[in-house]
């Protein structure tokens, strides 16, 4: 009788094919965790962009009620513009006061509201014309032709490029980098790191800057008030002339 035995032949991987199985797995996963951090990072941007825009609105809507624009808060002001009611403001430099504007959503231990990395926003605001930017009446009282708001946002630190000059308000978020920021890179520096009060970095003179996003670089989300628009809103709300 003939007989044809059947050989099973049972070999597991080698180190060689399980090494190059685990560069594979971990260059798969790598890719997938570097796509799915740069998309939280883009959705957090987007997310500032919008909120950024709602405070633009939302200092429209005061100027148009008020008839100025608000202080920016302190870090001793619990979210609320400092001083209460305007005026000649503490600093000229300080944080969007959401208290005074209405405005909810996540803030740290000095009431200060937080962008999607934990930061405060920052909030600038004109102290031309003798602070009539801030000041109840003050706009009014200077006449719009002689109104001249003083901040300016450039395309660099040396300001060689002025993308808009004669602004009232500048708002900015610092972006992912703030918690290691080096003052290596003068355009993030002119915006948040000329000066540090009560721990917090801050501007410290009238010009800004906006700027393409460089990983690791620049990442600040910088948005500004139009004099014209506020101007416009102001009259017809009957706040102006």
């Amino acid at each position: 009788m003939l007989i044809n035995p059947i050989i099973k032949s049972e070999r597991g991987f080698s180190l060689l094919e399980m090494a190059v199985v685990l560069v594979i797995v971990s260059a798969l996963l790598g890719g997938l965790l570097m796509s799915l951090g740069a998309t939280q990072e883009m959705n957090r941007r987007n997310a500032t962009e919008a909120r950024l825009q709602e405070i633009v609105d939302s200092l429209y809507g005061f100027a148009q009620v008020t008839g100025r624009l608000p202080c920016p808060a302190t870090a001793a002001s619990g979210g609320a513009e400092a001083p209460v009611g305007g005026g000649a403001c503490t600093r000229d430099h300080g944080f969007v006061p959401a208290v005074t504007l209405g405005i909810s959503g996540p803030v740290n231990d000095d009431g200060l509201l937080l962008d999607e990395w934990l930061n405060p926003y920052r909030y600038s605001v004109s102290d031309a014309n003798g602070n009539a930017f801030t000041t109840a009446n003050g706009m009014r009282g200077v006449g719009m032709a002689a109104l001249n708001p003083d901040l300016r946002v450039c395309a660099q630190a040396a300001c060689a490029d002025v993308i808009a000059s004669s602004v009232p308000v500048v708002l900015l978020s610092m972006g992912a980098d703030w918690a290691e920021f080096t003052g290596a890179d003068v355009d993030a520096t002119e915006n948040s790191g000329e000066t540090t009060v009560a721990g917090y970095r801050m501007a410290n003179d009238d010009d800004f800057v906006s700027t393409g996003y460089i990983e690791d670089v620049f990442d600040d989300q910088l948005v500004w008030i139009s004099a014209n628009i506020l101007f416009t809103r102001m009259i017809s709300a009957g706040q102006l002339p």
